[in-house]
């Protein structure tokens, strides 16, 4: 992982793929569980979720999180400027 200038190492899980459905329709998407530290911000060490886009672009679509205190949901509102097509399987 890069972070300003430093490179840190960290542990990643693949779980598997699922399509989800978006305000730009359905997508289909790599679901990754980063182990992250528990306590001060996030319940456990596997408290955060990340859907990626399953396409060349490897977009951030959506995350979900336990928190210490609540949880949260986001998911992508907006993009520009991709290298590739943002791959849409098709919209509701």
């Amino acid at each position: 992982m890069f972070f300003d200038d430093e490179t840190t190492k960290f542990k990643l899980k693949f779980l598997g793929r699922e399509d989800i459905t978006t305000k730009f329709g359905v997508i289909s998407t790599m679901i990754f569980r980063p182990l992250v530290q528990s306590g001060r911000v996030f319940k456990e060490q596997e408290s955060l979720t990340v859907w990626v886009s399953d396409d060349d672009n490897k977009l951030p679509v959506r995350i979900k999180a336990s928190l210490a205190v609540g949880s949260i949901k986001a998911d992508l509102d907006s993009f520009k400027g991709l290298k590739n097509p943002f791959k849409i399987k098709y919209t509701e």
